[in-house]
């Protein structure tokens, strides 16, 4: 199942793919996340990984594409496992975010997944909506 969501913020590229490539900025915007660590060493970049708590379940999240501030690109494996791509583009007030989260269940999940989709889909806009409020900051 795949959601999407575009937003713009006032802020430039560099800050807002800061606070996404730093996923431990995660319990600041999106109030389903509960704890996030850097399980890697600094600095933050392409390999970095990461222990995220999101709605109870437990993810072990890796940076896959880092190309800042343009592209961000996150491999979380959990339940369900999934793939976040952020695309950043310049604006004359800041930064258009396109966002594409590729979720793959299994198991019984899988089952139970369409039902959950539209829940899903209008908690990643609520969670932008945060997102926008803390880069804007």
């Amino acid at each position: 199942m795949r959601a999407t969501a575009t937003t713009r913020i006032a802020c430039a590229p560099e800050g807002v793919f800061d606070t996404l490539a730093d996923l431990r900025n995660e319990t600041q915007w999106n109030a389903r996340v509960s704890s996030a660590e850097l399980r890697s060493d600094e600095p933050i970049g392409l390999g970095s990984r990461f222990a995220l708590v999101n709605g109870g379940a437990s993810y072990d999240v890796a940076i896959t594409t880092y190309e800042r501030p343009s592209r961000l690109v996150l491999e979380a494996n959990g339940k369900p496992d999934l793939t976040i791509t952020y695309v950043l583009s310049p604006t004359s007030d800041g930064t258009e975010l396109e966002s594409e989260l590729d979720f793959r269940p299994r198991g019984s999940l899988k089952l139970l997944f369409p039902l959950l989709a539209p829940v899903i889909k209008r908690d990643v806009h609520k969670q932008y909506g945060s997102l926008k409020a803390l880069c804007e900051r």
